[in-house]
C-alpha cells in the first residue's frame, strides 16, 4: 500500500497535482474556519457584553441609590432570577457578596486584570475565563459601584457560553464533514483531470518510441480539446514528417551518390583490368591513363560537389563577404562561354545592366553562373540562342538565364533543385556527364547570399532560371517581404 501511494502519488504528475489540490483545499478551509471563528466569536461576545452591561447597569443603579445594609437584599433578589454567577467585591478587596460560584479564581489573570481596571479607571471591563469553544467558559463583566464620586465596590456578573459553544461545535462539525468531502472530491477531480489531460502524453510517448525504433511513418492522432495539447501534437507531427522526409532524403542521397560513384569506379576498374591483361606499349599505357584521368576527374567533381552540399547542409558553407561587381562578373562569365557556344551553333545574347554591386564571394557566384550557362547549353538546340540578362528591381539584382530548349514539365519543376535529380533525357540536346548536383549547388550558393532562385518553364518553350540577389547596402528584411512576389524576367518587376 505504501509503495503504491509512493509510486502513484509522489512520483507522478497527476498524483502530485491531486496532492496540491488537497493542500490548497485544506489551507483554504483552515483559513476560512479561522476567519469565521474570529468573526462569530467577536459578534457573540458583543451580544453577551451588551446583555451583561444592561444587567450590571440596572443592578448598580439600585445599589448606588440604596444604603449599604440593603445591598445584600438587592443582590439576593437579583440572584434568584439571574442564571449566572454574581460577586460584589469591596474596595478593600473583601468579597461582600457571592452567589454559588466564584468568578475571580476561574479566569485567572484575565479576570483579575478586569477587576483591577474597574477599580482604577472606574469603568466597566470584560474578560473570559476560557476559550469560547470550551465547555466551562464564562464571560465576565467587572462593573464599578460609585458612592460620593469614588469607586466603593465592583460588581462582577458571569454569563456561561455553553449554549453558544454547542452551536459552534455543531457548526464546525458540519464544516469539518463538508470540508472533508470537499477535499476528497477535489482530490478525485484533480487526479481525474490530470489523468485526462495527460492521456495524450501516453500517445505521444508511444508514438515517439515507435519513431525512435525506426517507424518514421507513425503520427499522433490525438483530438484533445486543450489548445496546448493540440499545438504540441501539430508541432510533433510536423517534426515527425520532417524527420521522415530528411531520413528518406538521406537514404535517397546515399543511394544516388553510391550509384553516381559506382559507374565511374566500375569504368576505372574495367580499364585497369583490361590494361593488365597483356603487355602494352608506352603509347597505349599513356592513352589508357589519360582515359582513367578523365574518369578520376569526374569522380573528383562529384566528390567536391557532395562536399559542398554537405557543408551547406551543416551550415558551414562559409563565404568571404566582399563587394562584388556583379555586372563585370556576368560579362566575364558570358565571354568565357561565347567560343563554346559558337562552336555548337548556339548564340549568347547578353543584356546586363551596368554598375550592379552586391556583397558576397565572387568565386561562388561565378560557379553558380557557370553551372546555369552550362545547363542551358546542354539543353539548347542547334541554331538557337541562350539569353543572359541582369537588371535591378526593388533593391535586388534580377539575373535570368533562358534557353530555347524543350522546357521542363510542371511536375518536375519542384524537384529540379534536388540533388541527383535530372529531368527527362529528351530535354538534353547532347549526352552529358552531369551527376544532377549542379542546380542543387546553385540553390545553396544563392541562398547563402540571402537570395532566391526559381525556374519558370512551359514545355516546348524553353526554361528560365531566375536569381534574385540583394544589392549592396539593402536591408535583407525588406527582401524577405518580397519572397512571395512573382519575378517576371520579361519585365523589370519583382
Amino acid at each position: 500500500m505504501i509503495n503504491w501511494i509512493r509510486s502513484n502519488l509522489f512520483r507522478t504528475f497527476r498524483g502530485r497535482l491531486a496532492l496540491l489540490y488537497i493542500t490548497l483545499e485544506l489551507g483554504i478551509l483552515i483559513f476560512a474556519a479561522a476567519v469565521l471563528y474570529a468573526a462569530l466569536s467577536n459578534r457573540v461576545y458583543y451580544e453577551v457584553d451588551e446583555q451583561l452591561t444592561s444587567q450590571a447597569t440596572s443592578l448598580s443603579n439600585e445599589l448606588e441609590s440604596s444604603p449599604f445594609y440593603f445591598w445584600s437584599g438587592h443582590l439576593s433578589s437579583f440572584a434568584n432570577h439571574y442564571p449566572g454567577a454574581i460577586q460584589l467585591i469591596g474596595a478593600n478587596g473583601l468579597i461582600l457578596f457571592r452567589s454559588d460560584r466564584s468568578l475571580i479564581d476561574k479566569g485567572g489573570n484575565d479576570v483579575s486584570r478586569a477587576l483591577g481596571h474597574s477599580f482604577r479607571a472606574g469603568a466597566p471591563a470584560f474578560a473570559s475565563t476560557e476559550s469560547l469553544l470550551d465547555k466551562g467558559n464564562i464571560r465576565v463583566i467587572a462593573f464599578p459601584i460609585h458612592r460620593d464620586g469614588r469607586v466603593v465596590a465592583t460588581l462582577m456578573l458571569g454569563h456561561s457560553t455553553n449554549d453558544i459553544r454547542s452551536v459552534f461545535n455543531l457548526l464546525y462539525l458540519l464544516g469539518g464533514i463538508l470540508g472533508a468531502i470537499s477535499i476528497v472530491i477535489s482530490a478525485a477531480a484533480g487526479y481525474y483531470m490530470a489523468k485526462r489531460a495527460l492521456e495524450p502524453i501516453q500517445e505521444i510517448t508511444s508514438t515517439a518510441r515507435g519513431v525512435a525504433a525506426g517507424d518514421l511513418s507513425r503520427r499522433l492522432k490525438s483530438e484533445s480539446q486543450d489548445k496546448e495539447i493540440r499545438v504540441l501534437v501539430r508541432v510533433l507531427n510536423k517534426m515527425f514528417t520532417d524527420l521522415e522526409a530528411s531520413f528518406q532524403g538521406q537514404k535517397r542521397f546515399t543511394a544516388d551518390a553510391s550509384h553516381e560513384l559506382r559507374l565511374p569506379l566500375t569504368i576505372l576498374k574495367g580499364e585497369i583490368e583490361v590494361a593488365l591483361r597483356h603487355p602494352r606499349s608506352e603509347e597505349e599505357y599513356q592513352q589508357i591513363l589519360r582515359q582513367q584521368l578523365g574518369t578520376i576527374d569526374r569522380i573528383q567533381r562529384i566528390v567536391n560537389d557532395l562536399l559542398t552540399l554537405a557543408r551547406s547542409d551543416a551550415g558551414q558553407l562559409e563565404l568571404v563577404q566582399t563587394p562584388v561587381d556583379l555586372s563585370l562578373l556576368l560579362q566575364e562569365v558570358g565571354q568565357q562561354h561565347l567560343i563554346l557556344f559558337d562552336g555548337q551553333n548556339v548564340t549568347l545574347d547578353m543584356d546586363i545592366e551596368d554598375d550592379m554591386e552586391i556583397t558576397g564571394e565572387a568565386g561562388q557566384l561565378e560557379r553558380t553562373m557557370m553551372n546555369l550557362l552550362s545547363n542551358a547549353f546542354k539543353h539548347a538546340p542547334e541554331h538557337s540562342a541562350i539569353h543572359l540578362s541582369a537588371k535591378t528591381a526593388n533593391g535586388s539584382a534580377i539575373i535570368t538565364v533562358r534557353d530555347e530548349g524543350p522546357g521542363i514539365a510542371e511536375e518536375q519543376q519542384d524537384r529540379l533543385f534536388d540533388r541527383f535529380f535530372r529531368a527527362d533525357d529528351a530535354r538534353c540536346r547532347k549526352d552529358g556527364e552531369g551527376a544532377g548536383l549542379g542546380l542543387a549547388i546553385c540553390k545553396r550558393i544563392v541562398e547563402a547570399h540571402a537570395g532566391k532562385i526559381k525556374v519558370q518553364s512551359t514545355p516546348g518553350e524553353g526554361a528560365s532560371f531566375i536569381i534574385r540577389l540583394p544589392l549592396a547596402g539593402v536591408d535583407h528584411g525588406h527582401l524577405k517581404r518580397l519572397d512571395n512576389i512573382l519575378i517576371d524576367p520579361d519585365t523589370d518587376k519583382a
